[in-house]
C-alpha cells in the first residue's frame, strides 16, 4: 500500500528537478566515490539504469536524504539491503523481482516510502517482514 503513490511522486520529482538530464541512461555501475558524491545532493536521485550496486556503494547512498530511485536493480545483496534500509528518504527498488528473507527483514525496517512492486517471487517469511 505504501508504494502505491510512488509513480505520481516520481513524475512530480522529475518535473521539479529535471534529474534525468543529470544522470544519463549510460550509468550502469556506480563507484563508491561517485555514490558518496551523489549522496550529498539535496534532490531525488534517479538512477534507473544502474544495474549493479556494491554493498559499499549502497552504504554510501544510504546517507542521501531525498528520494532514491534504483529501478534498474534486479537483485540486491543482504548487506546492500541492510545499508539501504537506513536511508531516510523514499526508496524505489521496483526492479527487484525476488528478495531474500534477510533482505526483506532489513528493508521492512525502512521508515520511508518503499517501492518493491516488481517482486514476483517472495516467501511467506519475507512477506511478513515487509508487511
Amino acid at each position: 500500500m505504501r508504494w502505491s503513490i510512488v509513480g505520481a511522486l516520481v513524475e512530480a520529482c522529475r518535473a521539479v528537478c529535471n534529474c534525468n538530464s543529470e544522470f544519463p541512461e549510460e550509468l550502469k555501475i556506480l563507484t563508491v566515490r561517485k555514490a558518496k558524491a551523489l549522496a550529498k545532493r539535496e534532490d531525488p536521485l534517479f538512477l534507473f539504469s544502474l544495474t549493479t550496486l556494491s554493498d559499499e556503494a549502497a552504504e554510501a547512498l544510504s546517507e542521501h536524504k531525498d528520494f532514491l530511485l534504483l529501478r534498474g536493480l534486479t537483485m540486491i545483496s543482504d548487506e546492500a539491503a541492510k545499508a539501504l534500509a537506513e536511508h531516510k528518504g523514499g526508496l524505489d527498488l521496483n526492479g527487484l523481482t525476488t528478495i531474500t528473507d534477510e533482505a526483506a527483514k532489513a528493508l521492512g525496517q525502512h521508515e520511508g516510502i518503499l517501492d518493491l512492486s516488481g517482486l514476483t517471487t517472495i516467501t511467506d517469511e519475507a512477506a511478513k517482514a515487509l508487511a
